[in-house]
């Protein structure tokens, strides 16, 4: 899907904006081209957000010019590639190397406010909301701030809602997804579904938007193809974080409880079980078309 049908299908499901891969679908486009898709946006009145991945100084001031000529006015970036809460293997450096995304966010700054673009971190399974605000207040610039990814927060063990609760005004974007919650005795797997058939409180978290972060554009994500299994109760998972009080832990231990798939039921996607690429497409596109559906019925405020 090129960033046409991508447009295309935006537009035809309702949706006012598109998230776009850019080192997928913009690299190497001339400045011609980039008008070219800015005015296709244009006329479907569709805003964009560009991703950007782990932050690359080099690439992003690449990406700040590529926002400017598509009138983007967000990019969206990660502070690191961890996956699944597992900061084991960076523990003994994790506070230098977020210090040097810090060093890295604040040689941006003045290009993205000069061009009135923001720079949002997703907490991309990796930093809790304690280091999501420090590293922002680190960089010290409202041009600087989160993109919330609404469940990844129950990789790091803290509740969604809550996550985003004191984050706030921070929350530049939202990447919109939802979870299913298979227990394990290492802790439990998080895996994808379609909006609304997960364990997110979607009309809570919108609700929140719009009193907390009213500006924010909303992205619906579809999780990965692979199931991410967070082994919070092994020991070896908490190398590296901060300490942090049983009370905090009690409403994501209250959740697994409460909203855990039955036990013995399959937790593979089409993808783990080896499907074919056609089912596959069918899978993402009906699980698409059911969050669209669900969306259309959720009061979302003043997100977009």
């Amino acid at each position: 899907m090129d960033v046409y049908r991508l447009m295309d299908l935006a537009f035809t499901s309702g949706l006012s904006g598109v998230e776009l891969p850019a080192q997928e679908y913009l690299r190497g486009m001339s400045e011609g081209e980039l008008a070219r898709v800015r005015r296709y946006g244009e006329e479907r009145e569709l805003y964009f957000v560009l991703d950007g991945g782990v932050v690359d100084v080099p690439v992003v001031r690449g990406l700040i010019d590529a926002a400017t000529a598509l009138g983007a006015r967000t990019i969206r970036v990660t502070a690191s590639s961890i996956l699944c809460g597992d900061r084991s293997a960076m523990a003994a450096g994790w506070s230098r190397y977020i210090a040097e995304i810090a060093d890295r966010l604040r040689s941006l700054r003045g290009r993205a406010e000069e061009r009135g673009i923001s720079i949002a971190v997703e907490n991309h399974q990796d930093l809790t909301s304690e280091e999501m605000a420090a590293l922002c207040a680190a960089v010290g610039s409202e041009n600087v701030g989160v993109a919330l990814d609404s469940v990844n927060s129950l990789a790091v063990v803290e509740d969604p809602l809550e996550f985003a609760r004191r984050l706030g005004p921070l929350i530049k974007h939202v990447h919109l997804k939802d979870y299913r919650i298979h227990s394990t005795p290492e802790g439990y797997r998080l895996v994808r579904c379609a909006i609304g058939a997960g364990v997110l409180d979607v009309s809570g978290l919108f609700s929140l938007l719009h009193e907390r972060a009213p500006e924010a554009t909303v992205a619906i994500e579809l999780a990965a193809l692979e199931a991410r299994h967070v082994r919070f109760l092994e020991d070896g998972y908490w190398s590296g974080y901060p300490s942090r009080r049983v009370e905090q832990v009690l409403p994501v231990l209250r959740l697994r409880e409460s909203r855990s798939r039955p036990p013995g039921e399959d937790w593979r996607t089409p993808w783990e079980v080896g499907a074919s690429h056609d089912a596959l497409s069918a899978y993402e596109m009906g699980q698409f078309h059911e969050s669209v559906s669900f969306l259309r019925k959720v009061d979302g405020g003043a997100t977009r």
